[in-house]
């Protein structure tokens, strides 16, 4: 008897459970109903009960429908309460034009629906190319025979981005077209120099030319103010241009220096060469970029490839000479502007505070 009483109460409870997961739904096809035959003064009790087995989207279209028999009961307070309501439970939420009655989307339009700013992380690979102003060179053997080659860097770090003057009337810059962007990036960039001739005695050629190359390695913080244009209003795919300054402040400068001897006689290299001091500290820059924002759930994915162009020559002339790279290895700098590719993906988080927007 007893097995057969605890049997039943498990069926019975579980029949509780499946009905009360069902309940969201039954009670929004009732309310519906009770809306469209106009009894409005029903539907707070009917969607307001603590019983209520609401999914977020249902509890979505629960608050919907008391904003509009609030609005049409004539209780703007009540009104204004339950849409806050459903913007805080869904902040991507949008009226359907075509399908809401103008009094919703007009309420909907005195809130503040935007996120208040972004937050995030953004990752990926560069190219830096020098583009040569001035050949130095200690060896009279060099001249004539260097070549530069892109090296492949990383860079990782934080964005911050606002919408910046979203109360334009202008069709191209307003409604939230410009976003201000900074970020902090922690940055490498790196090309090689290599010389198939690189003497270093000039009285006996023969027997002192060697190959050599040069791993140019730099590490920097960048600082973008970025600014960036959106091309469309949408909130789930948003395409867009970004431009403004960049400031890169140097960390480090580790070069790598091989020498190849010819005759056999092997390949000389040693420690990375630390060239810190050979570089200017600072370096200003411009950036161009294009990129893309996908909506994934909560987040927004990012994918861009932008162009960084230094305006000044890194290489500081008065320290230009490092002593072990000129003695050990006959190497020293060229003057150069850095010209960086870049490709990067990450994501930002938007973060929403709705609230009702004061009249003027």
């Amino acid at each position: 008897m007893k097995h057969i009483l605890l049997v039943t109460l498990v069926c019975f409870l579980g029949l509780n459970v499946a009905l009360g997961q069902q309940s969201g739904a039954q009670t929004l096809r009732l309310a519906q109903s009770i809306y469209e035959q106009g009894r409005l003064h029903e539907l707070p009790d009917l969607l307001t009960k603590s019983g209520n087995n609401f999914t977020k989207t249902e509890q979505v279209q629960a608050y919907r429908l008391l904003t509009l028999a609030y609005i049409y009961l004539e209780e703007p307070e009540k009104a204004d309460e339950t849409m806050l309501k459903l913007l805080n439970t869904d902040h991507f939420f949008e009226p359907n034009k075509d399908v809401e009655p103008a009094e919703f989307i007009g309420l909907y339009k005195t809130f503040r629906t935007k996120p208040v700013f972004n937050i995030g992380l953004k990752f990926g690979a560069n190219g830096t190319m020098p583009l040569l102003s001035s050949l130095y060179y200690v060896s009279s053997a060099a001249p004539g025979n260097g070549k530069y080659t892109t090296g492949v860097g990383i860079q990782f770090g934080l964005v911050f981005e606002k919408e910046i003057f979203n109360k334009w009337k202008n069709k191209i810059f307003g409604n939230g077209q410009l976003m201000f962007a900074p970020e902090v990036l922690y940055t490498n960039r790196t090309f090689t120099y290599s010389n198939s001739r690189y003497s270093s005695s000039d009285s006996i050629p023969s027997k002192s030319e060697v190959s050599f190359q040069a791993t140019i390695k730099q590490t920097w913080v960048d600082i973008n103010p970025i600014v960036q244009l959106k091309l469309t209003t949408s909130k789930t795919f948003i395409p867009y241009v970004g431009f403004g300054p960049g400031i890169s402040y140097l960390l480090n400068a580790p070069n790598t220096l091989v020498f190849t001897r010819a005759g056999g006689q092997g390949v000389v290299s040693g420690p990375d060469v630390l060239f810190t001091s050979s570089f200017n500290k600072i370096v200003p820059s411009v950036i161009g970029l294009a990129g893309l924002k996908y909506r994934f759930g909560a987040i927004y994915l990012i994918a861009e490839f932008r162009v960084q162009y230094g305006l000044t020559n890194p290489v500081n002339s008065s320290t230009r000479t490092n002593p072990d790279g000129t003695f050990n290895y006959n190497f020293v700098l060229s003057n150069y502007k850095p010209l960086t590719m870049m490709a990067n993906i990450g994501f930002v988080l938007p973060y929403f505070n709705p609230i009702k927007l004061k009249r003027k």
